[in-house]
């Protein structure tokens, strides 16, 4: 990671003193920083105290015409590493991509985001506090390598296409099998949002396919959304099957404040040779809720209480109360 940072610095410089020779160049850093205070109530197996979640560090570069590059580096938190590894911080790139938009059409190619809850992670404003459903449970990953276009029809009506490696932004390597997937939006004037989102995968002689179903309303008082989501053959395993519900809603008494709540509800499908649903260790209802402060659009701060109710009977239910903070520029 030490090398990495002077690398991109160096590479932004060079890049802007040799187009500065020639055009007007446009860019600007990209930076993301998610840390809080955490008390956990019951669960030992977590500590209590301050930490760094994540951070998002990059370059978006823009000249003259209709071609921009953005270059992101996550650094993540040891928390997200498998089982039994050396406790530490790493850092991937998080995006490395370059986009062509011309008309109504951005084409973006390179490891990208992904459209998977690409919407529904806006629509929701809170990544800083936790991810959205799917990415939680395993449905789909933020960003792959791959194409994706995205064409505005009309100012209701947007849809988008990828092709895509199917590995994520973490396990990048490249195998015999692509992921193509279709969305389409539709909002509405009256600020009503829906959203219809589908992939197909076939690995290893299994296909595996997702589909999500979006619908939202944010009004300048109140805002309220929920979705449902299913996919086929989660580990390439057939008959493995998970779905689930989630839905969030807000209140926004002024400007600078918001009172939120969300649920999720993950399950799997109970195979008939076994006595508990196949996923039954990640199945349960997850429940976050608190009050957002907006100091600024790039300065936030949220005290909120996350409950973890599994299905797994060996596991006890968990409640903890955390501060988060979210900075951005």
């Amino acid at each position: 990671m030490k090398k990495l940072l002077p690398l991109i610095i160096i590479l932004s410089v060079r890049c802007q003193l040799l187009f500065n020779q020639t055009v007007v160049p446009q860019g600007h850093p990209v930076a993301e920083i998610f840390t809080d205070f955490h008390y956990i109530f019951n669960d030992t197996s977590k500590r209590t105290g301050f930490d760094l979640n994540r951070a998002h560090l990059g370059y978006n570069y823009k000249p003259e015409g209709n071609f921009s590059g953005t270059i992101i580096v996550n650094i993540g938190s040891p928390v997200d590493l498998a089982a039994g590894s050396k406790p530490r911080r790493y850092a991937y790139f998080r995006e490395a991509s370059i986009l062509y938009s011309k008309n109504n059409m951005n084409l973006f190619f390179g490891l990208v985001s992904t459209r998977i809850f690409d919407f529904q992670q806006k629509f929701w404003g809170k990544r800083y506090l936790s991810p959205e459903f799917q990415s939680l449970y395993g449905y789909g990953s933020v960003a792959d390598l791959g194409v994706v276009m995205d064409y505005k029809i009309s100012d209701i009506v947007k849809v988008d296409l990828s092709l895509l490696n199917g590995e994520g932004y973490i396990n990048i390597q490249v195998d015999n099998s692509l992921k193509s997937a279709f969305g389409i939006t539709i909002s509405l004037p009256c600020r009503l949002y829906f959203r219809q989102y589908a992939d197909f995968l076939r690995s290893e002689g299994v296909w595996q396919a997702t589909l999500i179903t979006f619908a939202g309303i944010k009004r300048e008082i109140v805002s309220f959304g929920a979705e449902a989501s299913f996919k086929s053959n989660i580990d390439l395993t057939e008959g493995h099957n998970v779905w689930g519900i989630s839905a969030t809603g807000s209140l926004f008494p002024d400007k600078k404040y918001e009172i939120f709540t969300r649920i999720d509800y993950s399950a799997s499908v109970h195979l008939t040779e076994e006595e508990l649903q196949w996923d039954y260790k990640l199945d349960g209802v997850y429940l976050i809720s608190g009050v957002q402060r907006n100091f600024t659009d790039n300065i936030k701060l949220s005290l909120n209480y996350r409950g973890v109710f599994p299905y797994n009977p060996e596991k006890e239910n968990s409640s903890a109360i955390f501060l988060n903070a979210l900075f951005r520029f």
